[in-house]
């Protein structure tokens, strides 16, 4: 009985759960059907749409940086490169969204309540060994992430190791990531700061050939299409939307190892007579080309964060004063070519003053009268004055305006000054005077050197470059071959024993050159305890190779002047370079002997 009322039973129940497995079985037929039909609407009419949307949330076009190119010198030795550096940095608004959701996930007290208790507790011990990577105090990152949480990008490290931005992407902090860009290193430090300059923090040039070349050296940005996840990471580069163009490497005339010398000798001088600056400046005396260009006071464009913006000046080029004495060759060659006097000449300096209306030109003591050559070894105002009467002023003008005064040479760095030559229809007496002897014009000691090339290559002169020339330098012609070399010659007499730039001399070379102090021009009267002193010559000078040219502004000692201060540093810095470029001497005892030979036998 009772196994017969167990099957009467089931018989009833049965039919009815057959129809409800039958509804269900339609119910999920139709389910399946429905996400098979819009499957089947989003990959055949969404697809685009969806893959935009994919590509938002994933894909990023990022900017490829371009690798800056190289300044080398004329050896091809680095003057500046570029490493690769990461600025880290974050999106607060980012983060603080991330952090606000995790904290509403908190407070629902939901099953994901807890995971999203233990992801704040990570996010906070991140953030402080954040802060220790970062060399920050505690809470610094917390308070620069809330006083700045409507921001979209903030950084907090800049040309950081690449070590260091992989530090903090382990950390798996929001909104926190990095970025490579190139780090401008400088090998030789501040020994050619002025000349090479620097880079911004953009990796763009403000100083120096980094500015005036930044267009060469820049390069261009390219662009890429890459694939990252929810922390920013790099998973795949997809494609190169635009080429990046490295930049091109910039090729100085400058020479390392006569740059390093003079740098030396100038900063070694400039510290021991406390003076406010000095320069110096070293040419090719063939080509015109800068060998060495060198400033105090000095900075190292590695660690600039406390230098003061004045001693980024290149002084040598930017800085115009007048030279003084060192003027007196160009007065005398001015004064053949416009032939109001010849080489054999005697000028009458007695009684060792010159009164012009209220202005007296005065010399040391009275020389008399004087050869040409004495009047540069001597150094007397009154003979150049008395030279500068004779010529008309156009004449004169005309010549130092030919040489390159009043003018930019157009070196190939920035900023260059003009110095000033006043028109000569402006010229009086005293002025045409003056303007023999270096006072009322002003030049650079760039612009020095330059005119001298004259003298070392027969009245033909040649601009100064600071960028290596790859053509045969073009000169143009100031003067006759035989003017030059007779104020070349006069030149020698000032670098001999008894002359004023006796410290000058340099073992087995002869050396043609002048000494220059120059009172400085303060509130409309000359300063005789303010002076410019300074020194240019060539050498060897039978057949010149190199001019130095040396500035020094307001030495603090006594008795200052160009020959006692400033010849010294020209022997050292000319004597290391004849021997870096291993110019043979032209002076030695037995090259003496067959001259006086020679000339006897003539």
């Amino acid at each position: 009985m009772t196994v017969t009322r167990r099957k009467s039973q089931n018989a009833k129940i049965s039919p009815v759960y057959r129809g409800r497995r039958l509804v269900l079985l339609m119910v999920l037929l139709a389910g399946m059907a429905v996400m098979l039909v819009r499957a089947g609407y989003l990959e055949i009419f969404q697809q685009t749409w969806l893959q935009a949307q994919a590509d938002k949330r994933q894909m990023r076009t990022m900017t490829v940086p371009p690798y800056r190119g190289q300044i080398i010198d004329r050896n091809n030795d680095a003057l500046a490169i570029s490493s690769p550096v990461e600025t880290i940095w974050t999106d607060p608004r980012k983060f603080w969204d991330v952090r606000n959701n995790l904290r509403k996930a908190i407070a629902e007290k939901d099953e994901d309540s807890a995971a999203a208790q233990d992801k704040l507790d990570d996010l906070d011990v991140n953030l402080q060994k954040a802060e220790a990577l970062l060399s920050m105090t505690s809470g610094e990152l917390t308070k620069l992430l809330t006083d700045n949480k409507t921001k979209r990008f903030v950084r907090l490290a800049v040309q950081a190791p690449p070590e260091l931005a992989q530090d903090i992407a382990d950390l798996n902090i929001p909104a926190i990531g990095s970025h490579s860009e190139y780090r401008r290193f400088y090998p030789m430090a501040e020994s050619v700061a002025h000349v090479v300059g620097f880079t911004n923090i953009d990796d763009s040039g403000v100083e120096g050939i980094e500015l005036s070349m930044n267009q060469e050296l820049a390069g261009k940005a390219g662009e890429k299409r890459v694939i990252q996840d929810g922390a920013a990471r790099l998973i795949e580069d997809v494609e190169q939307v635009e080429r990046m163009v490295p930049g091109q490497d910039v090729q100085l005339s400058i020479d390392r190892r006569i740059q390093y010398q003079a740098y030396k000798v100038l900063k070694e001088q400039v510290t021991q007579l406390s003076a406010k600056a000095g320069s110096v400046v070293v040419l090719d005396a063939r080509s015109g080309e800068v060998l060495a260009m060198a400033n105090m006071p000095g900075f190292n464009p590695n660690a600039r964060g406390s230098l003061k913006p004045e001693n980024y000046r290149n002084r040598a080029l930017m800085d115009a004063y007048e030279p003084g004495s060192t003027l007196k060759p160009l007065t005398l060659a001015a004064a053949l070519e416009a032939r109001v006097i010849g080489t054999e000449v005697s000028i009458d300096t007695n009684p060792g003053k010159l009164k012009l209306g209220k202005t007296t030109v005065t010399d040391p003591r009275n020389y008399g009268t004087l050869t040409l050559d004495m009047v540069l070894a001597k150094s007397s105002n009154v003979g150049a004055s008395k030279v500068a009467l004779l010529m008309d002023a156009k004449d004169h003008w005309m010549f130092l305006n030919r040489v390159g005064l009043g003018l930019r040479p157009d070196s190939g760095a920035p900023a260059e000054t003009n110095g000033s030559l006043s028109y000569y229809d402006k010229w009086g007496e005293v002025d045409r005077a003056s303007h023999g002897y270096g006072y009322g014009v002003s030049v650079s000691l760039l612009q020095l050197a330059q005119a001298y090339t004259i003298f070392a290559n027969e009245g033909v002169m040649y601009p100064a470059k600071l960028i290596r020339q790859t053509e045969e330098p073009v000169g143009q012609r100031i003067m006759k071959p035989e003017n030059a070399r007779a104020v070349l010659r006069m030149m020698t007499a000032v670098v001999k024993e008894g002359a004023t730039g006796r410290r000058a001399m340099i073992d087995g070379y002869t050396v043609a050159g002048k000494t220059g102090t120059a009172f400085k021009y303060i509130n409309k009267k000359y300063r005789k305890d303010r002076k410019v002193v300074s020194f240019i010559g060539l050498a060897p000078a039978s057949d010149p190779r190199l001019i130095v040219a040396i500035m020094m502004d307001e030495p603090r000692v006594e008795r200052a002047n160009g020959g006692r201060l400033v010849a010294p540093m020209f022997s050292k810095i000319m004597s290391s370079s004849l021997r870096v470029l291993d110019i043979p001497p032209d002076d030695l005892p037995k090259q003496r002997a067959s001259s006086k030979t020679n000339g006897g036998a003539s």
